[in-house]
């Protein structure tokens, strides 16, 4: 998941910007080797401010700031007890385990 400014003409015709997102929420259910791996280099590189790794296997959160051309210059893992607000809403604190509770069923 994106989390990016607003302005749906943007998105029409290409994908978000790493000036534009305001960080990033990938959800790992077998693929965290790849996303640690693979994307963390890449989204760091970019300029992403902030990308958040969701293992639901180990029930926490990888949490990456500081982007720089080697990656990320922080890692932080967060176990389901804790919480987190993001860089862009330092206001908005978030209980990992929140990301972790099965959806509510629509009646």
């Amino acid at each position: 998941m994106a989390i990016v400014r607003i302005d749906p003409l943007d998105y029409e015709d290409h994908h978000p910007t790493p000036a534009e997102i305001f960080w990033l929420i990938e959800v790992a259910d077998s693929t965290l080797r790849r996303d640690r791996d693979l994307k963390v280099p890449v989204y760091g590189r970019s300029g992403v401010q902030e990308y958040w790794i969701l293992d639901v296997q180990e029930r926490c959160l990888y949490v990456f700031r500081e982007p720089g051309q080697a990656g990320y210059g922080a890692e932080q893992v967060l176990s389901e007890q804790e919480a987190i607000a993001p860089l862009s809403f330092p206001d908005c604190v978030i209980p990992v385990s929140e990301f972790l509770r099965p959806p509510a069923m629509q009646a």
